[in-house]
């Protein structure tokens, strides 16, 4: 099966942590078993040697004694963990003659000696790769007498000593923490680089990164203070190029809005005035559209149900009806006329076009919802994602002739993408359309 990256944490640091850590496993279980298998190793010789010598001493006091004596003699030799006895012709193991056993007793004793492993083993040299010992051997005396050495138990490798274990895992330990120190040391820049981002798109006048650690993080931090330098400066200017607009495009309506007067014809007189009123509200709302993109207001704790009861009491000496629903369990963190401006461009797009305007408000640790529920028509379902977007007007019952210019629920959604929430539009069920502005307080109380 192929590994997808998808199934991954998406923490590079995570990520990271784990591809380090899987190495560095595999590392320690490699040098484990190569320290296993040379131990095993030099056990097994150790245990070879050993057992070479008593055989060798055995052998040897046997051969010095007269064949009929050698029983007697048997009792008195030391053997350890082995038994021997003598035995006949036709008791002795019919396995070749192989492995390093013989040749290790004949050189110990001076001249050759015939020795053949006991059971399904293949010789001394196997078990002795493998930390075993054979279960036994006979070995050809001098004369033609046969002698066994046969093993009380399979004698296996002893465990890695307990000290070895624990040096081991400290080691271990240790490596790990390393690690992880060095993994977070390489993506913090990462994740101070992200916050920055993300604090940038909310305020232009956040401080620079600081420009210090490795090379490449000084180089980062350096080119993303340039671009919010020349971001910050583009808007400036922007908003420079809008006042001096808003002057240029105002003088000249006025002049038109005196000479209209001079029209004698009524009827052309007030036909002329109605589209000089058109193109004003056409100029105010898109100056005020994208003067909204930027905002230098301050960033402070607001009182939702507050703000909400104030709406209420303004709506009400318009003669518009408003009802709330639910309340703010605390403080939200944001741009008190920003989001008064997005609330009221809901409220007034309720009442305009559904004619009443109902506010709930949900809150929780995590997220703060305003929802603003009309009565009307509501909106296609497809063009529910369209009519956010600046000077779209979906069809005839939100038209140019029940005001506006289409830039209402784009400033709403812009001024919740500025506290790192969203605009929401849905149908309801029971008719009518329902805009939720979604106002996450993590980020907010991040900006």
């Amino acid at each position: 099966m192929r590994l997808s990256w998808r199934a991954w944490p998406s923490s590079l640091f995570v990520r990271m942590a784990l591809i380090l850590l899987l190495g560095l496993l595999v590392a320690q279980g490699l040098s484990f078993w190569l320290q296993w298998g040379e131990r095993a190793t030099v056990v097994s010789q150790a245990r070879g040697q050993n057992f070479a010598d008593r055989m060798a001493e055995v052998v040897r006091a046997l051969e010095a004694t007269a064949p009929a004596e050698r029983s007697a003699a048997l009792a008195t030799l030391p053997y350890g963990d082995w038994q021997v006895t003598l035995i006949s012709e036709d008791q002795v193991s019919q396995n070749p003659p192989r492995g390093p056993v013989g040749a290790m007793l004949s050189a110990r004793l001076g001249s050759a000696r015939e020795v053949r492993p006991l059971g399904g083993a293949a010789g001394m040299g196997m078990g002795m790769m493998h930390g075993n010992m054979p279960r036994g051997f006979d070995v050809r005396l001098q004369g033609g007498q046969w002698l066994r050495f046969s093993g009380a138990r399979q004698l296996d490798t002893p465990a890695l000593p307990r000290d070895l274990i624990l040096r081991l895992a400290v080691t271990l330990m240790i490596v790990t923490a390393v690690v992880m120190l060095a993994v977070r040391q390489a993506t913090q820049p990462l994740k101070q680089l992200a916050q920055a981002a993300d604090t940038l798109g909310r305020d232009l006048d956040a401080p620079a990164l600081a420009e210090e650690g490795p090379t490449e993080t000084r180089r980062a931090a350096q080119a993303f203070n340039r671009m919010q330098a020349r971001i910050k400066r583009l808007v400036n200017e922007r908003s420079r190029a809008l006042a001096a607009v808003s002057h240029d495009l105002r003088t000249p309506l006025t002049r038109l809005r005196l000479r209209a007067e001079l029209v004698d014809d009524e009827t052309l007189r007030d036909q002329m005035a109605a589209d000089l009123d058109a193109m004003a509200a056409m100029i105010d709302a898109t100056l005020d559209y994208l003067r909204g993109l930027q905002t230098s207001e301050a960033v402070r704790p607001i009182d939702i149900n507050a703000l909400l009861a104030s709406m209420s009491e303004d709506a009400l000496v318009l003669g518009r009806r408003i009802s709330i629903q639910g309340q703010a369990l605390a403080p939200y963190t944001g741009r008190l006329s920003a989001l008064r401006r997005a609330l009221q461009n809901l409220i007034d797009n309720a009442i305009k076009y559904g004619a009443c305007a109902h506010l709930r408000v949900d809150d929780d640790a995590g997220e703060l919802r305003i929802m603003v529920e009309d009565e009307g028509p509501g909106i296609e379902p497809h063009e529910l994602a369209r009519v956010t977007e600046p000077y779209y007007r979906p069809d005839a019952s939100r038209s140019s002739a029940t005001g506006g210019v289409g830039l209402g629920l784009s400033i709403a959604k812009d001024i919740a993408l500025l506290h790192g929430g969203d605009l929401v539009l849905a149908n309801r069920a029971q008719g009518g359309l329902c805009a939720t502005l979604k106002l996450p307080r993590v980020a907010a109380a991040a900006a």
